[in-house]
């Protein structure tokens, strides 16, 4: 698949644009940067933190992907409080798009970068420290992780272990709990060696030898890889349908199979069960009619924890929320796996409203040395590990 890649002095126009400009939508009621500000915080004129924008940029393998989209609504609902401003990538598919991306992050004035997508690996990372840009993600790996823990410039991120291969597991669980027995799988970027879609795609396939090797009849009848909106993918996809498969197991999100499944008359007897999808009432409505069983999704929320280490980091206050050891933190987080509709129902009504996010405005002030000044690597795992219902209702007071 090839890609267009932005020029700097293009990307320098386009910025306006592609900037994601906070302050949308309305306020909640009782949330306010200006409430037991601590003595000495500066805050902008319009009453953010910190005083002085910081500009970030977004690298991303599918704009259009679900999670994407959730993760602008919540950046959105972050920004009506603190100062900062996301450039985010068009769809990047190789290493020499993403530095290109990076490189022109630089050029526009970026403070940082949040890896979602990492297909250069620690090069990735060195290259943004040697711009002078903090890089945030990509904590998950190994091969990313281990050469650039000790990198100042490096912040860490996120960690749930083997999640993305227990995600892959869970959804062939979901089919075989469906009744599905001859499946499709798409693979995403397996073949390109990324490797949390590689850990996915493993996680589906000893999922269905396992069912098998237990008595279950079930098979993987087509294999579609690669990205979805090329012609490579259109053609698999095409092939995939005209198999008897009666299940659908996505390595990212499968709504790009909703009109061809209706157009070939497939729709509702194809049982699908996806990692990646986002947490909205559309997904509830594909669960009622029969499109979807399962969807393993990343709350949307906990890529916000990038925007308060990258305030800490610009702060001066870097070496706050790294480990004993100087190291960058892997902050430990817990993900769901959602396998029914009224459970979808109330977490997407919780990162639907404004302020009853999964992490709302003040545990995001928590994670702000400027705020809280005792922050610990400890006291960040322990609030992005406690996304069950009972413990999001319990911070909320309910």
């Amino acid at each position: 698949m090839k890609k267009r890649i932005f020029s700097i002095c293009l990307l320098l126009i386009f910025t306006a644009a592609a900037v994601f400009a906070g302050g949308q939508a309305d306020k909640a009621s009782g949330e306010s940067l200006q409430n037991n500000v601590p003595s000495g915080v500066e805050l902008s004129k319009d009453g953010k933190y910190p005083a002085e924008k910081i500009k970030i940029g977004f690298v991303n393998y599918d704009t259009t992907a679900q999670q994407v989209l959730d993760i602008k609504t919540y950046f959105e609902y972050l920004q009506q409080y603190f100062n900062f401003d996301i450039i985010w990538s068009e769809s990047l598919d190789s290493a020499e798009a993403e530095f290109a991306f990076i490189e022109q992050c630089a050029a526009a004035g970026c403070k940082a970068i949040i890896g979602y997508y990492n297909e250069g690996r620690d090069e990735s990372v060195k290259l943004a420290a040697s711009l002078g840009m903090y890089y945030w993600g990509e904590a998950m790996n190994d091969p990313t992780y281990e050469p650039v823990k000790n990198n100042e410039y490096y912040l860490g991120g996120h960690f749930s272990g083997n999640e993305s291969y227990e995600f892959g597991k869970a959804t062939t669980k979901a089919l075989v709990d469906a009744g599905a027995h001859k499946i499709i799988v798409m693979s995403g970027g397996k073949d390109y060696g990324v490797d949390f879609f590689v850990q996915r795609y493993n996680g589906i396939m000893d999922g269905i030898k396992e069912a098998k090797a237990g008595g279950y009849d079930i098979e993987m009848v087509y294999e579609v890889p690669g990205w979805p909106g090329t012609e490579a993918f259109a053609a698999h996809q095409a092939n995939a349908l005209q198999t008897d498969a009666d299940g659908l197991a996505g390595t990212l999100t499968a709504l790009m199979w909703i009109q061809p499944m209706q157009n070939s008359g497939k729709f509702g007897k194809i049982k699908v069960a996806a990692i990646g999808e986002g947490v909205s009432e559309d997904i509830v409505g594909l669960f009622h009619a029969g499109f979807y069983v399962g969807i393993c999704t990343e709350i949307s929320g906990t890529f916000g924890m990038s925007i308060p280490m990258i305030i800490n980091a610009v702060d001066g206050n870097g070496a706050q929320q790294r480990n004993a050891d100087g190291t960058a933190p892997r902050v430990a987080v817990k993900n769901r796996v959602i396998t029914n509709a009224d459970d979808l129902a109330y977490f997407a009504s919780v990162d639907r409203k404004g302020g009853e996010w999964t992490f709302n405005i003040d545990d995001i002030k928590s994670m702000i040395v400027a705020f809280n000044p005792d922050l610990t690597v400890s006291d960040m795992s322990a609030l992005y590990s406690a996304v069950s219902a009972d413990e999001v209702k319990a911070r909320r007071g309910n």
